[in-house]
């Protein structure tokens, strides 16, 4: 267990005691997290309010009935979503929810307006507003699971249900969220279809779950409508490290005021409000990004959001971006250094040298070409194969790669992961941060939550891992890979001043590209020993797709169909003399098929090379043998 999760179960333990500083830690700790929950969930500001303060006192109250101190946030976020549903229940008593009037600050609009959402994320909050109550209870938690501050187990927790059917409540919200934002693109549309136009006659210009079903009769069904949305960003890589918007001052000092006059002591009714929760998990601590607080005088606490710049747009002028030089670490579980201390024996450093020359030594036959690492220099299998070397560590038989078994016990920003595994002193040392295809080569795309071979890797959470590999363009704020290991979905949204998981390679690195041999249509790719038809095909659905390539041809997999991103560039992200007729912003078709959402496909896009399983209409294809 980590430092951190020592003190925060200390902390636990003594709030628990009635301790009352424990007590308002805890309740600064938790607050962004449980409003921003709620504010998704209920969206008009009073409501919310309402909702966090009660939720707040609920847990000082019931603090006495956890017994497991360590899943203190998916106990609190159930504890949330129970108020949330009382007051929704309350509302829907009282006052059709369709006409509710509006009173007070839409929460979204502080969302947009506090963390200066992009366009696309500005249109996801939008798309929030027309959703039913069941679905934007599950999106309240959806949201902060894809942003990194909670992971699917704690998600499944405050539903009060299970991993897996937490999934499908999941997938069902998801494609009415896509619905709904394809409803917010047409009407923001200039000018809007006169269809549309007519189809909305009546309406008052608020969103409701009513109108929604109305004008989606139209828009699903008309092409001009539909053309506004065909080149929107999957919603989870627009939210990857979208912070929490923070928390106002007169709310923080509200609860505060409450918790002390209750007189540090928990308890009465912590019986009645103890959430009923199957099996708590380890919680873990609320991201330190979401926003800065400072304390004035008279012990009122004022929050300042951490904006989330809009993600600049790819060009075509790009270099692979150079990573920033480490800033000093202060993490307790990150080494002291990178390079052997004076201290070591001589046999250790035997060892780890030996260790290095096995690697460099490929025994599986196929593997460990010399090519610079962000390149695979081995075949790309989609099921792997390891062997457990007994000392912590695992080697893939394909690729070679020798693979740290336990992932980091902390997250780190990108420049500390990369001193984390320089410093790993397991098994003699030797070890780096591993590129965006060297990651993606452990993914099992047939499984998910997480999407990882467990019994080799146990203990995997289904979260964001670093890459070594920044993105090409150079703009502040710098970015780099990320792959979610709940999906093995591929993102390079990430800012490198983020924090995520770690897990560490140790694997000799080469200094070319691939000798791609073209001749006749195809381009054949030595290292992996796959063949490629060197032309794409045009715009095709995916039942097409399936059966376009033939004579031999199949068409590629996710993991086959990554060997091809060029880092180095975008727009599009691939060798262009190899594969000229690429588009700039083409997304491309795989054999693989989304485990979160069966019915959808695993697509490619050379804009960037990220990957995704958002249901497209159309995709391009280019066979593989």
């Amino acid at each position: 267990m980590s430092k951190h999760r020592d003190t925060e179960r200390e902390r636990v333990i003594a709030a628990q005691r009635g301790d009352r500083r424990a007590q308002e830690e805890l309740a600064r700790a938790y607050l962004p997290l449980v409003y921003n929950v709620a504010g998704r969930a209920l969206s008009v500001q009073p409501d919310v309010e309402d909702v966090v303060q009660e939720t707040m006192l609920q847990v000082i109250r019931a603090l006495p009935g956890l017994r497991q101190p360590e899943s203190i946030r998916a106990w609190i976020l159930t504890i949330a979503m129970q108020q949330v549903g009382a007051h929704q229940h309350r509302a829907a008593g009282t006052t059709a929810l369709d006409d509710l009037p509006e009173t007070g600050t839409d929460f979204e609009e502080l969302a947009i307006l506090r963390l200066q959402l992009s366009d696309q994320r500005r249109q996801v909050a939008a798309a929030s507003r027309w959703l039913d109550v069941e679905d934007r209870n599950v999106l309240a938690l959806w949201w902060q699971e894809t942003a990194g501050h909670l992971d699917r187990a704690e998600t499944a927790a405050a539903l009060e249900t299970t991993p897996a059917y937490a999934a499908v409540r999941v997938q069902r919200m998801r494609a009415q969220l896509d619905r709904s934002r394809s409803l917010v693109a047409a009407l923001d549309a200039r000018p809007r279809c006169p269809e549309l136009v007519a189809a909305a006659a009546g309406w008052d210009g608020r969103p409701s779950p009513l109108w929604r079903k109305r004008l989606d009769r139209h828009v699903r069904d008309c092409d001009l409508c539909l053309s506004n949305s065909r080149e929107e960003v999957a919603a989870e890589r627009l939210l990857v490290g979208c912070g929490l918007l923070p928390v106002p001052a007169a709310l923080t000092s509200a609860v505060l005021g409450k918790i002390s006059a209750t007189g540090g002591t928990a308890g009465g009714t912590a019986t009645a409000a103890r959430p009923r929760l199957g099996s708590l998990l380890r919680g873990k601590p609320l991201a330190a990004t979401a926003a800065a607080v400072v304390v004035l005088a008279g012990g009122a606490l004022a929050y300042t959001a951490q904006s989330e710049p809009d993600r600049p747009q790819p060009d075509d002028r790009v270099a692979a971006a150079a990573a920033p030089s480490p800033a000093p670490v202060t993490r307790s579980a990150l080494p002291s250094s990178a390079a052997p201390t004076p201290s070591r024996t001589t046999a250790t450093a035997t060892a780890a040298k030996t260790t290095r020359a096995a690697v460099a030594t490929p025994t599986a036959k196929g593997c460990g070409a010399k090519l610079t690492t962000i390149w695979a220099g081995w075949p790309m299998r989609d099921t792997a194969k390891y062997t457990n070397l007994g000392n912590g560590t695992v080697r893939d038989t394909t690729t070679c790669l020798v693979w740290q078994r336990a992932h980091a016990p902390d997250r780190y920003t990108f420049a500390e992961a990369k001193q984390y595994c320089a410093g790993l002193t397991l098994d003699g040392g030797g070890w780096r941060l591993p590129s965006r295809i060297e990651l993606t080569s452990i993914v099992d795309y047939g499984a998910d939550n997480p999407a990882i071979n467990t019994t080799t890797f146990t203990g995997t959470p289904p979260r964001y891992f670093w890459t070594s590999s920044p993105w090409a363009v150079t703009k502040t704020p710098l970015r780099a890979w990320i792959i979610n290991f709940y999906e093995g979905l591929a993102s390079n949204a990430a800012e490198q001043s983020g924090a995520f998981n770690v897990r560490c390679v140790r694997a000799d690195g080469g200094s070319g590209r691939p000798a791609y041999k073209i001749s006749s249509g195809r381009v054949t790719d030595p290292a992996t020993g796959l063949t490629w038809q060197r032309a794409s095909s045009a715009e095709m659905t995916v039942a097409k797709a399936d059966a376009y390539c033939t004579d031999g041809w199949r068409l590629p997999t996710l993991k086959e169909l990554a060997t091809t991103v060029d880092e180095t560039r975008v727009s599009p992200a691939i060798d262009i003399k190899a594969f000229p007729d690429t588009p700039k912003t083409a997304r491309y078709w795989s054999s693989t098929v989304a485990t979160p959402r069966p019915a959808d496909r695993w697509m490619l896009g050379y804009n960037d090379g990220v990957t995704t399983y958002k249901p497209y209409e159309t995709g391009r294809v280019r066979c593989v043998r």
